[in-house]
């Protein structure tokens, strides 16, 4: 098993996009992540971050650490 930093390992993107809508997201918040994900590979900013657990060549968990996340989702 390897952790990965997606911004470390930008060849992971479209991965990590689809494994964390997939996890996460609703209809409401598919482009939302994406925009998340994408943006936290450019930005000089520690935050946004994501990693995935990867386990022999198929991701099996992922994590985010987000600005603001408890404001948009209350419900954490």
């Amino acid at each position: 098993m390897k952790i990965i930093n997606v911004k470390e390992n930008v060849e992971y993107q479209d991965k990590a996009i689809k494994y964390i809508q997939s996890k996460w997201a609703n209809e409401n918040t598919l482009k939302l992540y994406e925009d998340c994900i994408t943006h936290s590979l450019s930005t000089g900013n520690s935050l946004p971050i994501w990693y995935l657990l990867e386990n022999e060549g198929d991701i099996i968990g992922c994590s985010g650490l987000i600005n603001n996340d408890f404001i948009s989702r209350m419900e954490i």
